[in-house]
């Protein structure tokens, strides 16, 4: 599920999450060129380095737009900035997952917790 790169230590496993919304929920439409936008979060386990990550969920289609942003939390899981850089890149949805590359930039592992938007 996660491939590991240079430098990087454990690779990060998803500790937890918010209740992502089903596809078969029936939430309103939008309207423009998006029919339906869905958000939901994830914590992780430390790590630091280089990852490709992977989160699944029946929400995701190929052709959906993901946004996903990633920051540190403390022992409570809430978000903060500290000094370590957290970067997100190469997002790649495909049907029911999406894999993305995250980086944390920081000489030992720290948590994490990504929030995920899905626009359709």
């Amino acid at each position: 599920m996660a491939a590991v790169e240079s430098s990087a230590t454990e690779v990060p496993r998803i500790a937890s999450s918010s209740q992502a919304a089903d596809r078969d929920q029936g939430l309103a439409a939008i309207g423009g060129n998006v029919g339906a936008v869905w958000r939901a979060w994830w914590t992780w386990t430390p790590g630091n380095g280089t990852f490709n990550l992977q989160l699944p969920w029946n929400v995701i289609g190929v052709n959906s737009t993901v946004v996903i942003t990633a920051s540190e939390i403390d022992g409570n899981g809430n978000r903060f900035v500290g000094g370590a850089p957290f970067q997100v890149s190469s997002i790649a949805p495909s049907n029911g997952l999406v894999t993305f590359k995250i980086n944390i930039g920081w000489s030992s592992p720290l948590p994490m917790r990504t929030d995920v938007l899905v626009f359709n």
